[in-house]
């Protein structure tokens, strides 16, 4: 590597990580987090998991019970841990010791995630609490307290301590968006570039739309596994667009592009092979909350300031 490169490439670095940053979007990554892994919560029994039969864990090494202190046969105490992350989680979301509650709310669901696996899968990839866990963390550390709060912590910073708002939502991005390169990778790596092959594609249609037992759409998958050439469409995008997804994190045109794809992305594998990602909510940290509240206070104060614009004549 040629040394006249290297500030070059350290003020990339600063400037991805570092640039000035806005309290919306960080707050906006609080809000959309906490009010996700609510949501997960309250839809599962984690306590009534820790209070299934001892047979259920005699499979689950020593070294998992104490990672995550996670031992069964504590119902109640799980029940108390329960209500404890939810209350933490929505002082996340009003604003109430936000830092504090990101931390508390982050410890609670490191612990209580992996129950999830029992009655969920135990891929990483698609439960709700694995990205929740890294960002609630991640917010702890970081000012998100400074917008969108009921108790504003402090002053929005000042244009030369703005970058404290970048860096937690670059990082947060980074945790969403490996999920889906490694994803990618993972496809070529145990199976190869076959991967994306027509014969492939189509056996994974078949093979999740026969499952009777998680099935609720049934015709799409089998439509596409009848046609060769979009299966080999469909195997080859997905190894594109998940190894290049990373792409949003550098360029404002490709998350305008990407990240909306994204979503159809997910709905096409619900109606063709019934597979929910709990995690394309967290996409919505890649839109520009300040962005959206300027322009609703500069609608808001334009309706003030001259109802008249806002009659019929002017809506069309």
């Amino acid at each position: 590597m040629n040394i006249a490169s290297i500030p070059s490439l350290a003020r990339c670095w600063d400037l991805f990580w570092f640039a000035p940053g806005s309290p919306q979007n960080l707050a906006a990554a609080r809000i959309v987090f906490a009010v996700t892994s609510l949501w997960v919560l309250v839809s599962r029994d984690f306590a009534g998991i820790s209070g299934l039969p001892a047979e259920f864990w005699s499979g689950v090494p020593a070294s998992v019970h104490w990672r995550f202190l996670d031992f069964g046969g504590h119902p109640f105490l799980e029940h108390v841990l329960v209500q404890a992350a939810a209350v933490a989680l929505v002082c996340v979301i009003v604003g109430v010791l936000p830092r504090l509650s990101c931390f508390l709310a982050g410890v609670l669901l490191y612990h209580l995630a992996p129950l999830e696996s029992i009655i969920w899968t135990n891929s990483p990839y698609a439960r709700g609490l694995t990205i929740s866990v890294l960002a609630l963390l991640t917010l702890a550390f970081s000012p998100c307290g400074d917008c969108w709060t009921l108790l504003p912590s402090s002053e929005p910073k000042q244009a030369d301590a703005a970058s404290e708002y970048t860096w937690p939502v670059r990082l947060i991005q980074v945790f969403i968006v490996q999920i889906y390169f490694f994803s990618g990778y993972s496809k070529v790596f145990y199976a190869g570039w076959r991967w994306a092959s027509p014969s492939n594609m189509r056996n994974w249609m078949l093979y999740f739309s026969e499952a009777d037992q998680t099935r609720v759409f049934h015709s799409l998958g089998a439509w596409i596994a009848s046609r060769p050439t979009i299966c080999g469409v469909i195997g080859v995008g997905t190894l594109v667009f998940e190894l290049g997804l990373f792409t949003v994190l550098f360029s404002k045109t490709a998350r305008l592009l990407l990240v909306p794809l994204v979503a159809v992305f997910h709905l096409g594998i619900l109606l063709s092979m019934n597979l929910v990602f709990l995690n394309v909510p967290q996409l919505l940290v890649f839109a520009d909350w300040d962005g959206l509240e300027t322009w609703i206070r500069t609608r808001l104060y334009s309706i003030k300031t001259h109802p008249e614009l806002t009659g019929p004549r002017y809506q069309a």
